[in-house]
């Protein structure tokens, strides 16, 4: 497992520290005509989140929403922003993922976007049920 290796490897607590700077990084590459730059970036936040579950990453929904909503964007950087979006646990970027499976135009992305709102409403209706 990737998340555990890099713990195994690293120290957290180094990379905790530098977190804030890695973020403004990402966001960087983020806005990056390059898409493998953009690719690297979101696999980069989805093992953040991995690594780091309690971190809201809040820098990231945005610009992570405008890659989900953008029907130009390379189908397989949409599809992993999708799944990091998806990980920060936002209501927001549940509701762009949501609103991207009604809009788009691509048949396995929007089965994608059913599939996580239809995980995070069950998820959703299990703590309204508490």
């Amino acid at each position: 497992d990737r998340p555990v290796r890099f713990l195994e490897q690293h120290k957290s607590h180094f990379a905790k520290e530098h977190l804030k700077q890695t973020e403004k990084m990402l966001i960087q590459h983020l806005q990056n005509d390059s898409t493998n730059s953009k690719l690297s970036a979101v696999q980069a936040i989805w093992e953040l989140e991995q690594i780091f579950p309690t971190e809201p990453f809040s820098l990231f929904i945005s610009p992570l929403i405008d890659i989900v909503k953008n029907e130009q964007s390379e189908p397989q950087l949409r599809m992993l922003s999708t799944l990091a979006l998806d990980g920060l646990h936002s209501d927001q970027g549940d509701k762009a993922i949501f609103e991207a499976s009604k809009n788009t135009t691509s048949k396995s992305f929007k089965t994608l976007c059913m599939a996580i709102s239809f995980e995070s409403n069950k998820i959703a209706e299990k703590d309204d049920s508490k």
